[in-house]
């Protein structure tokens, strides 16, 4: 008797079988219907780029130049190799051969590729600038096993002077993805070189040219079968810098590697002939990504070469704040041209005793003669008359204490002290003992040399120009607000400074013949005598005071003016007073000897 078979249980499971069929083949359906109208443009982008490479065209960065149209900066070709991630066949094995063989640091090429995370993996992908011949022999060689390493020509900044100018250049390099989101850089895009600091950064739109690209038809080797089209990139404009070559070299040659800071400009102008800061860097490490540890060097140096002392650095003024002096007593009526104090090398005001730098004292000492031989005691007593309302005043009304406006980043203001200031500071009341130290250009009251040649341009033309690295072509003068100073009152100090460098008076070594120089020492003390006192005669070498020097020539209608400050340099005649000597021999070899052959004069 046949057995009866029940099937509901088979029934049953292949019901259930042909539920899971529909719905694999109804993911199916939904996935291809998501992949081909959903994401079509996606793929068919993707697709496309599988056929067609695009390779960016970057254009060079526009030339710098000196006033007289002397290359100062450029580009040059130079070969940078790019990563098609989308056609690495193993990411993990570039990376390989990337760092054992051709020697990028591994955590440089790391930040790289986590940068580039959020952007289309067929956009490539910079890991090493500037190949040299062998590692470009290398790279071509393996194409084979690394097809997604791709050789590109493109420009490189080059500062033709190495270090030369360094703090007026500034640097350049890859924009970063903050600068990016701040909004300063939003005509640019990831990958592209801005300029990160000094003129390449303040001028960056100017100099920045607009990028090309190519695009060609690759086969599945990546070799190029045909190029489809091109745009070719567009340099960015020239900047003609006010420099003047020759003086800078002067200039920096002169500083060497003492820590210092020179500079030169016209005051008819506010034009920049000359700007130097020491130490200094090399420009053109940065043009090429620069590693972490040469920033590390850069930045954990003690004497900061990336500081721009002319403009950065703040310092006491020293015996170079008696021409503001000078000038304030005459033009306040405090004193003319004839009074005369006495000096017998010290001076005792409010209970305390203010000695002068020559032990045994000056004598009877007139305003021109006071400048000629900075004496201390001469401006202790003016600076009694003044009081330290009108020093700041008038400090204010030449330009010390605020920014110049010159067309760098990063300008210090400078302090001018006053009893406002103090009492915001400190909650103290200003005492006029403080007063006798600001008025020999020391205590709380500090400068740039920048703010320095401002003031002086002030006591050459009687006006306080705007300075300027960039010439476009302006007329400083028509802007430069006249400041009302009596003629004669600026002739007086102009005698006194005419004194200091050619009758044996403190700046002789910045004597040129037939240039008729006008110029200022300065000695200012980087800390207080008392406590340098208390040191060892060793510990005393890291506080030697600050050497300065600022002057102009000729003495009448002026055409430079020179600050020159060497840190921990001691004597201001015997440090700074020869730089600025030079440079001004150099600027008159350069425009008047065809007048008058020069002759440089020997101090002795």
């Amino acid at each position: 008797m046949p057995i009866a078979q029940d099937n509901r249980i088979l029934i049953h499971r292949l019901g259930l079988l042909r539920i899971v069929i529909v719905l694999v083949f109804l993911g199916m359906g939904l996935k291809l219907w998501h992949l081909m109208i959903v994401r079509h443009q996606h793929f068919e982008e993707l697709a496309q780029h599988n056929q067609i490479r695009t390779v960016p065209l970057v254009a060079p960065r526009g030339p710098i130049l000196d006033r007289e149209g002397r290359v100062l900066a450029d580009s040059i070709s130079a070969f940078n190799l790019l990563l098609y991630r989308d056609e690495a066949p193993d990411l993990v094995e570039s990376e390989r051969f990337l760092v054992e063989r051709l020697g990028v640091d591994r955590e440089t090429y790391r930040e790289r590729l986590g940068e580039a995370v959020g952007y289309l993996s067929f956009r490539p992908l910079l890991v090493k600038e500037n190949l040299s011949m062998e590692e470009m022999a290398l790279v071509l060689s393996h194409r084979a096993e690394h097809p997604e390493l791709k050789l590109v020509e493109q420009p490189r900044r080059l500062y033709r002077y190495g270090e030369l100018a360094a703090h007026v250049f500034g640097y350049v390099g890859e924009v970063s993805r903050a600068e990016l989101d701040s909004g300063e850089y939003s005509y640019l895009k990831a990958g592209d070189v801005v300029g990160k600091a000094g003129i390449e950064r303040v001028y960056n739109r100017r100099l920045t040219g607009a990028d090309g690209h190519s695009r060609s038809l690759v086969n599945s080797f990546g070799k190029v079968l045909e190029e489809l089209s091109r745009v070719d990139p567009r340099s960015g404009e020239a900047l003609r810098l006010t420099l003047d070559l020759d003086l800078q070299r002067v200039a920096e040659e002169e500083l060497t590697d003492r820590p210092g800071a020179v500079l030169a400009i016209d005051p008819r102008t506010g034009h920049v002939l000359a700007l130097a800061s020491r130490p200094a860097f090399d420009p053109n490490a940065f043009a090429v990504r620069i590693t972490r540890r040469q920033w590390l060097e850069l930045t954990e140096n003690p004497d900061h070469p990336l500081q721009n002392r002319a403009i950065q650095n703040t310092f006491s003024p020293g015996s170079i704040f008696k021409l503001v002096m000078a000038l304030a007593g005459l033009e306040l009526g405090v004193i003319d041209a004839n009074t005369s104090f006495y000096c017998n090398g010290a001076v005792i005001l409010y209970g305390n005793r203010f000695r002068c730098w020559r032990e045994g004292g000056h004598g009877f000492m007139r305003l021109p003669e006071a400048i000629q031989q900075s004496c201390n005691v001469y401006f202790y007593l003016l600076g009694q008359r003044l009081g330290i309302e009108n020093i700041a005043a008038f400090s204010r009304k030449l330009g010390l204490g605020n920014p110049t406006g010159i067309d760098l980043r990063g300008e210090a203001a400078g302090l001018v002290p006053s009893p406002d200031w103090k009492r915001r500071m400190t909650g103290q009341p200003w005492y006029p003992g403080e007063t006798i130290s600001v008025a020999i250009g020391q205590g709380p009251v500090n400068v740039t040399p920048a703010q320095l040649a401002r003031a002086v341009g002030a006591l050459a033309t009687g006006r306080v120009p705007r300075l300027t690295l960039v010439d476009d072509g302006g007329d400083g003068i028509a802007t430069a607000p006249a400041l009302g100073f009596s003629a004669e009152n600026l002739r007086v100090v102009r005698q006194g400074m005419w004194k200091a460098v050619n009758e044996w008076g403190t700046g002789r070594s910045a004597r040129v013949e037939h240039f008729d120089v006008c110029g200022k020492t300065g000695t200012a003390q980087t800390i207080s005598r008392q406590a340098l006192e208390r040191l060892s005669e060793k510990e005393r070498e890291r506080f030697e005071p600050n050497a300065w020097f600022v002057g102009f020539a000729p003495r009448e209608e002026p055409e430079i003016v020179v600050v020159v400050i060497v840190q921990r340099g001691g004597s201001g005649g015997g440090e700074a007073a020869p730089i600025a000597g030079k440079i001004l021999a150099e600027y008159y070899r350069k425009h008047r000897a065809d007048l008058v052959p020069l002759q440089l004069v020997s101090t002795g």
